[in-house]
């Protein structure tokens, strides 16, 4: 429902007379469904003063009772020990609502926010999840997920003074504003600590890698409850070494996956560079970083390929293939190489950039400070200010370019395919063409003598690395408190900012190519002996600094009003001010004057802007009678770049028993378009993709290809989408229902069910007809709102249709998004003599449905599929994510824990890229490999379960040692190289990672003084 009405606007503000520029900061408490689980004790002095009012996640209003209205997730301080959760960023990843496009630390390597980490509630993208820091809002990442949604970082969060985290599993758009559609994660930072208190661990993996140092040290003075005051100043430092896939066994090291065959022999293909296959076929020479050449005059081969004078062959003879692999080609496998016209003699050098270049697990490198005092003022409020800054660094590296390539999408692209070496070099600068008049010969050359030119196959022997440094600066600060008659209000403000530095190094520019390759200056016979100057030159390092900035005022105001069979009618109302901005140039901007001085591979992703929002809401508490409490709450939004909206909220908690509580919740909210899909510049994630013999046109592809592995071989096309400040704000409509029982203190059970719909989803025009047009209409596609681009031609035949290159689309209001499902909880406590007691509490969702609606009416369903891929790179929507957690707790003085962490398995239908999960083989090509005899290899992906154990004793009243075991079992990925984007990875990075990483020990200890 949108207000349009000047004076509704007005009536609603009017009611908010503390400030047209202030909002509610809702801080925390845990669900009250069930009681606290019994852990070992915090030291006192660290507790955070027990006189002030409950505030909930999701509520104005103080002391509520509705407290359990909608399902609330509590991760608390003591929960980070007990599960050997080192940052809030792991912990978060780990909850079951957790769903499809979920950020974690392995996947940021190669997104578009990289270095960052964020979760997807419900499977509804990052974009609607909104993360809170003490109930404020903060900066979002500079760089949007996937180049188009904005998300908080949650690297940027100390975990050494956190309380808690309450995750909102609901709708809250009626009190925080737009971007709550899926729910809301809120850190509770702890308000007093008192002494010194220190902590350092250190890991490292089973396999002796991936190592990792923490330390945290803390010193508060001042008790709230004796001096009226707190302060407390914090550090925390952590670092995280890399983990390489050749550090882990087969198949996760490379990408030649022939050894992995069927109960006929069928095999998985090589994808090694110059892999031969298992069935002994060469599809045909490509580029490594030993450089191969072949002689050309004028612009094609100087012999024919049946004539051996041309073949490609090593530049360096002597040299060999190096640190490469010798492949000694059979004469059968020439042929095939002649075929594909790439004639070469009989050795070949194979590269693995799987086993050579990939970095699974980035390095990271964290630091943060904070400062925080709480006051007292008076006996009937308190004031707090806070200071915080957090620096997170990540090192990430992928395997290296080749010289033949194209520039990334953003403006006129330009190809330099094939790379051919002349016969005379000249001094840079020349503006006459080069000959032996003016020039000499090329040393590079071996034909140059003969007046040739000479094709190179080569990739740069660096791999491609990107640095991230992200600061972040925040700083709060308010008064909570009471005045007159009951008068309840609070009153804060934030200021937070995020500048972040990216440095990409080893990306190539085919200019400056061209010019060292023109005057012969760069060494392709040993480019080991090629100076730094010289590799600066050709690939110069690319930095780009990019600001977020977010300030924010806000106030709320409550009094119970009147006295209900039930207790207190009570009503708060609120207003707010806030200015948000991000400056992110490209880091590879358009040269329509010289399309050729721009970068391969670095993306021009590119967003400017800045809006105000003001903001008024309300909420009413109204506890009819002793068992039922209706609460209903709205709030409108007004954007200075053109968008308003009214969000309304009722909830009801029914009580029929004491020991049981029906609760549900209605609400409508909308999310505004982020500033990457209003403003944003062209930006390209690549999708990965086999042309098969069996498709429409495939056949006489393959053909005009001479079936070499640039047509038969799994190659990868770009989806560009650009902004549209045309859009509409999407609207949501979510609706839960639960129950809660309650028997006794020691047992506790909830369920709840919850739905909701998008309507007007941003995203891209129905592509999922593309690829298929496109190789069927011999590259003419006809869809409204698509464009299509080709790729880097077949150098070999460059007259064949190229592969299919960029998809390139605005963003649009497409239709509609509908998902729901079960969440489950239950927590049992029981004392078992001696002092020892066990908690037992389980969490789990269960995904029914995630829909969405093509513009052409089309259902896709992807719960329980390798999809959405469009919006989370085929990381897939399992039905099933739980965890179960067991604690045997030995009189405070020692506890042992587990928590085991399930992910159900999942079709590996790319549904949205075309696949049906009933037609397992019509889906190999997009997301399902294929053994060479055409069958597919897995249609399904297995579940995944983890276990992680941690024990802790207490030396000594203030000093404790604890250890943990992470993946215990030390349980292995599903081995899939269909399940995720175009990396190599072979395993689902979203939710298997620690698979991956095996094993992992660490041992700490920490004094409280």
């Amino acid at each position: 429902m949108t207000i349009r009405s000047p004076g509704k606007v007005r009536l609603l503000l009017a009611a908010a007379p503390l400030a047209m520029a202030l909002a509610a900061a809702p801080a925390v408490a845990q669900d009250t469904t069930a009681a606290p689980l019994p852990a070992s004790p915090a030291p006192a002095d660290q507790s955070n003063d027990t006189t002030q009012d409950v505030v909930v996640t999701g509520s104005l209003i103080r002391n509520s009772a509705t407290a359990t209205a909608a399902p609330i997730n509590t991760l608390s301080a003591q929960d980070f020990v007990t599960r050997g959760q080192n940052t809030i960023a792991e912990a978060l990843q780990t909850i079951p609502a957790n769903g499809a496009g979920t950020m974690t630390r392995a996947w940021n390597s190669f997104g578009f926010a990289t270095g960052a980490t964020a979760v997807s509630l419900r499977g509804l993208s990052t974009g609607n999840t909104l993360t809170l820091f003490d109930g404020q809002r903060s900066a979002i990442y500079p760089l949007g997920d996937d180049g188009q949604r904005s998300f908080v970082d949650l690297n940027t969060i100390p975990q050494a003074i956190v309380e808690k985290v309450d995750v909102l599993q609901d709708g809250a758009s009626s009190t925080y504003g737009a971007d709550a559609v899926a729910g809301v994660v809120n850190v509770v930072v702890k308000k007093q600590i008192v002494g010194l208190h220190a902590n350092a661990s250190a890991g490292i993996s089973d396999r002796g890698d991936g190592s990792e140092n923490r330390v945290d040290l803390t010193y508060g003075y001042g008790k709230l409850s004796e001096q009226g005051f707190n302060f407390y100043v914090s550090a925390e430092f952590q670092t995280n070494n890399p983990i390489y896939a050749r550090d882990r066994g087969y198949p996760y090291n490379t990408n030649d996956y022939s050894r992995i065959c069927n109960g006929s022999g069928a095999c998985l293909p090589n994808e090694t560079i110059n892999g031969i296959q298992a069935d002994g076929t060469f599809g045909g020479l490509g580029s490594t970083r030993v450089p191969v050449v072949q002689p050309y005059l004028n612009g094609a081969p100087a012999y024919d390929v049946t004539d051996p004078r041309g073949n490609f062959r090593l530049l360096n003879t002597a040299a060999g293939c190096r640190d490469l692999t010798a492949i000694t080609l059979t004469a059968a496998q020439q042929a095939q190489a002649a075929a594909a016209k790439t004639p070469t003699t009989g050795v070949v050098c194979q590269q693995d950039n799987v086993n050579d270049y990939l970095q699974e697990i980035p390095k990271e490198q964290r630091f943060g400070a904070t400062a925080h005092l709480t006051v007292n003022v008076g006996s009937r409020a308190q004031a707090y200010a806070m200071g915080n800054f957090y620096e997170t660094q990540t090192n990430t590296s992928i395997a290296p370019l080749t010289f033949a390539g194209q520039t990334a999408a953003g403006g006129t692209q330009y190809t330099l395919s094939p790379v051919l070496l002349p016969a005379y070099v000249c001094p840079r600068g020349t503006t006459v063409a080069c000959t032996a008049t003016n020039g000499t010969l090329n040393p590079n050359n071996p034909f140059a003598a003969a007046g040739q030119q000479a094709r190179v196959n080569y990739r740069y022997d660096r791999p491609r690395v990107s640095l991230t440094d992200a600061k972040t600066y925040r700083f709060a600060a308010g008064i909570a408190g009471s005045f007159g008659d009951n008068w309840k209000y609070d009153v804060n403000g934030t200021y937070s900012e995020v500048d972040l530095r990216v440095t990409n190094k080893n990306y190539l520019n085919p200019q400056r190519l061209m010019n060292v390759i023109n005057d012969g200056t760069f060494n392709f016979v040993d480019p080991s002996l090629n100076s730094e100057a010289m590799r600066e030159y050709i690939a110069p390092t690319n930095d780009t600094y990019s600001n977020s900035k977010l300030w924010q005022v806000q106030a709320t105001l409550s009094k119970a009003l009147f006295a209900l069979p039930g207790g207190d009618l009570t009503a708060a109302i609120g207003g707010a001010y806030r200015h948000e901005s991000v400056f992110n140039p490209s880091a590879n901007a358009p040269n329509e004057i010289n399309p050729a001085d721009r970068y391969y591979s670095i993306n021009s992703v590119s967003t400017i802007g800045s809006r105000n929002v003001r903001s008024g809401f309300f909420e009413i508490d109204a506890p009819i009678f002793d068992q039922l409490t209706l609460n209903g709450s709205g709030r409108y939004d007004n954007y200075s770049s053109g968008q308003d909206n009214f969000s309304p909220k009722i909830t009801a908690i029914f009580k029929p028993i004491e020991q049981v509580r029906l609760r549900g919740t209605w609400s409508r909210g909308f999310r505004i378009p982020s500033f990457n899909e209003a403003y944003g510049q062209p930006t390209t994630g690549y999708i990965t993709n086999t042309v098969l013999p069996t498709q429409p046109g495939g056949a006489a592809y393959i053909a005009a290809h001479g079936n070499n592995s640039y047509a038969t071989q799994s190659y990868s096309y770009g989806l560009t989408s650009s902004g549209n400040p045309n859009l509409k704000p999407e609207t949501s409509t979510t609706f839960t229902g639960g129950i809660v029982i309650e028997p006794t203190r020691q047992f506790s059970f909830t369920a709840d069910y919850y739905h909701i719909k998008i309507k007007g989803l941003i995203g891209a025009p129905d592509y999922s007809g593309v690829v298929g047009a496109y190789y069927a209409n011999n590259g003419v596609v006809n869809i409204p709102g698509i464009s299509v681009r080709p790729g880097v031609a077949d150098p070999n035949f460059p007259n064949a249709l190229p592969q299919l290159g960029f998809v390139e689309y605005q963003y649009v209001n497409t239709t509609s998004q509908v998902t729901s499902g079960l969440d489950f909880s239950g927590t049992a406590r029981l004392p078992l003599g001696h002092g020892i007691n066990l908690t037992s509490r389980v969490n789990a969702t269960y995904l029914i449905n995630l829909d969405q609606t093509t513009p052409g009416g089309v259902v896709q369903k992807f719960a329980g599929t390798l999809s959405p891929c469009n919006i989370t790179s085929c990381s897939g929507a399992p039905r099933w994510r739980g965890s179960w957690q067991n604690t045997l707790d030995f009189s405070g003085r020692a506890s042992l824990s587990a928590t085991a962490y399930y992910t159900s398995g999942y079709n590996m239908a790319s549904v949205d890229y075309g696949s049906d999960p009933s037609d397992c083989v019509g889906a190999i090509g997009n997301s399902v490999y294929a053994y060479d005899d055409g069958t597919p290899y897995k249609c399904h992906a297995r579940r995944f379960i983890n276990v992680d154990m941690t024990a802790t004793v207490k030396v000594a009243d203030r000093f404790t040692l604890y250890a943990n075991v992470l993946n215990v079992f030390n349980a292995k990925p599903d081995f899939n190289p269909g399940q995720t984007y175009d990396t190599g990875y072979g395993y689902n990075v979203a939710w298997e990672s620690q698979g991956f990483i095996g094993r992992f020990l660490r041992i700490g200890a920490k004094v409280d003084w």
